[in-house]
């Protein structure tokens, strides 16, 4: 077969399934309408004439939406407050001035210490402190460790 002739025959398949199509959605069309006409029938049109009154004049809702207040600002009023020693903490949660070392045995001390610039001495440093607040209440203070100095050439 040439060209022109296998162009031909699609054309000519493509035109025949188009034909078919449209013969079959006519052909559903005709039932749809059918039954339509034989559902309006067996109810006298009354049904139909209830459908279209239903879509143009729908029922309306007999509950209404409850009323709100109108939002803005508050006015102004005064604070009122009342005193509930239960709600009161027990303690103030910290550290009650001054502190005051009672024992200078309980201090502790870095084994090395600080050491002078010079390399020659080593100076004791405190590494923890143990102190008593004004409440009674122990405080503990731990130092870091010293850092040692370069040496100065």
């Amino acid at each position: 077969m040439s060209l022109e002739s296998d162009r031909q025959a699609s054309g000519a398949s493509a035109a025949a399934s188009r034909q078919a199509g449209g013969a079959a959605m006519l052909a559903e069309r005709k039932a749809i309408g059918a039954s339509i006409s034989g559902d309006s029938a067996a109810g006298s049109g009354s049904q139909i004439k209830d459908d279209i009154n239903r879509l143009v004049s729908p029922k309306r809702q007999s509950s209404s939406l409850p009323v709100l207040e109108s939002r803005g600002a508050v006015p102004a009023t005064k604070g009122k407050g009342t005193y509930n020693p239960k709600n009161a903490p027990a303690t103030g949660g910290g550290i009650a001035s001054p502190l005051t070392e009672a024992d200078y045995t309980k201090r502790e001390y870095w084994v090395d210490g600080m050491q002078s610039s010079d390399g020659l001495f080593f100076i004791p440093s405190i590494k923890k402190l143990v102190l008593t607040d004004a409440n009674g209440g122990e405080a503990v203070i731990n130092l870091a460790k010293p850092v040692t100095p370069e040496a100065i050439p």
